[in-house]
């Protein structure tokens, strides 16, 4: 008769038997384990030992230039724009560091700088009131936020490559949607900017406040068209570094250097936040001199990272 004791019987057997199987194999099958894991193990340690004497290497280059672009910097670019008129057209919001950098890399190539209008949030345009008040700045009819602000950007562009004595960045600034900054040499007529044979530097990126493209791209499309070879677009990008960040290149450039329209008329340069990029738009703006242009840098669609001059 099969009672319970046989039952416990039967399965203690059983699960002894499968442990004991267990035990045999894992002893013939650890080895081999064990041997592909310290394969791995090695490959593995190899490979970080070569990403670390290249990350070494990396960060000493990074370190090279970071001294030259301190000690030499201002001696590669002396002279390079002795008398040349520059102004500075940025978007709020974007990293102000390089753009600083780069206002003093202009001013020891021997620009004349004209100081730097900053178009502010204010350009969204979320409010009625705003867009009634650019409207009646610009003398347009107030019929929506996007048509409003495309006449204020195409009027903008014609007036500045136009060079004549206009009200138009004034009344901006007045009404809050420019802020102009004056350059070290000591305050500017606003009225009286730009001064003739300006050459144009239009800088934003993907932290500006405004939508690059309801601002920063429709303005250097119709300053370059007005102001034919007369314009640089220019933006610092990052590269991405660690699990979350991402990399961030050409985000207002990139769309410019795609547009057909725009083929001999504008240059780029997406690596403002590096010496090499600073030392690239110096020679840039140069070039706009000879009617010379191009798309330099490290994103997508530059085709070198310096001008040929340079």
């Amino acid at each position: 008769m099969i009672n319970f004791r046989f039952h416990l019987v039967s399965l203690t057997g059983i699960f002894l038997a499968l442990g004991i199987g267990i035990a045999v194999g894992a002893t013939v099958v650890d080895r081999a384990t064990v041997d592909a894991l310290e394969s791995r193990l090695r490959r593995v340690e190899q490979r970080v030992d070569t990403t670390d004497r290249e990350n070494e290497r990396l960060q000493r280059d990074l370190q090279g230039w970071a001294a030259f672009a301190e000690q030499g910097g201002d001696a590669a670019v002396a002279g390079r724009l002795e008398g040349v008129p520059v102004l500075v057209l940025g978007v709020r919001g974007i990293d102000r560091r390089p753009v600083d950098e780069l206002r003093q890399d202009l001013g020891a190539a021997g620009a004349q700088l004209g100081g730097t209008a900053w178009f502010t949030s204010k350009f969204k345009l979320e409010k009625p009131e705003d867009v009634a008040q650019l409207a009646e700045i610009v003398g347009v009819a107030p019929r929506g936020a996007l048509s409003v602000r495309r006449n204020a950007v195409t009027r903008v562009a014609a007036e500045l490559a136009a060079e004549q004595r206009s009200a138009l960045l004034v009344a901006l600034r007045d009404a809050a949607f420019v802020d102009f900054e004056d350059p070290a040499g000591g305050p500017v007529d606003l009225a009286a900017v730009p001064v003739a044979g300006s050459r144009f530097v239009v800088v934003s990126g993907a932290g500006a406040e405004v939508a690059n493209e309801d601002l920063a791209i429709p303005l250097a499309q119709q300053l370059s068209h007005a102001a034919r070879a007369r314009v640089l677009a220019v933006e610092a990008g990052r590269e991405g570094r660690g699990d979350k960040a991402q990399a961030v290149r050409a985000a207002f450039v990139g769309p410019l250097r795609v547009d057909e329209g725009l083929a001999g008329l504008i240059s780029t340069v997406d690596n403002l936040e590096d010496f090499r990029g600073r030392f690239a738009a110096v020679y840039a703006v140069r070039d706009l001199g000879d009617a010379k242009v191009g798309h330099f840098g490290v994103g997508r669609g530059a085709t070198a990272l310096v001008p040929e001059s340079a």
